[in-house]
């Protein structure tokens, strides 16, 4: 087993209290408290309460377009694309949930520049999103439905996953993937067209 660092262990901690407490009410004094270290030795490690906000929100929208590059690009066919798009919004808001959660609830109290980067990255996975959704339809594969409608139903009903999982640990998260996507994808997939994995 990797042995995390202590900034690792610093950042996984506050997405907990930013989770519980919300971004603002939480204090440094608060996260020293949470990782048992006194209020000044935490700057060793970590320089600012935005910083670490920074780190959460950055990590997982990389890991985010990273894998949305890999998928655009490829030749799978839609369908498949996204299926493989909400295996990754189902991983990361039921094993990363406190993070995700952050990401999702607190973006807004990042800063200039990073608050239009963030969103700049977001809006690029979206429309890159959009974009397979609508390739979907064009090839009769998906049912004739709004795109952006079909993307922001998708995303919002993965999220659930983030405050349910934490506390329900006991379920498998293929088993959680398969169900959801027999919902989503029964949902969209036009009956003509035969989708096999």
């Amino acid at each position: 087993m990797i042995k995390k660092s202590k900034k690792h262990i610093i950042i996984e901690e506050a997405a907990r209290l930013f989770r519980e407490k919300g971004y603002s009410a939480t204090t440094m004094r608060d996260l020293a408290a949470q990782v048992g270290m006194e209020a000044a030795s935490l700057y060793n490690h970590i320089k600012s309460k935005e910083e670490i906000l920074n780190e959460i929100c950055f990590s997982l929208a990389r890991t985010y377009s990273s894998k949305m590059q890999e998928v655009y690009y490829s030749d799978y066919t839609p369908i498949s694309k996204i299926k493989k798009l909400i295996a990754l919004h189902i991983q990361i808001n039921s094993m990363s949930s406190p993070l995700a959660t952050v990401m999702n609830d607190e973006w807004k109290h990042l800063t200039e520049p990073c608050k239009t980067e963030f969103l700049d990255m977001r809006k690029k996975y979206e429309y890159q999103f959009i974009d397979i959704i609508q390739q979907g339809i064009d090839k009769g594969e998906i049912k004739n439905m709004n795109p952006r409608i079909a993307l922001y139903t998708l995303l919002s009903s993965v999220r659930w996953l983030q405050h349910w999982y934490h506390a329900n640990q006991e379920h498998n998260v293929n088993d959680i993937k398969k169900n959801i996507m027999e919902l989503f994808l029964s949902g969209m997939i036009e009956n003509q067209y035969e989708w096999k994995n």
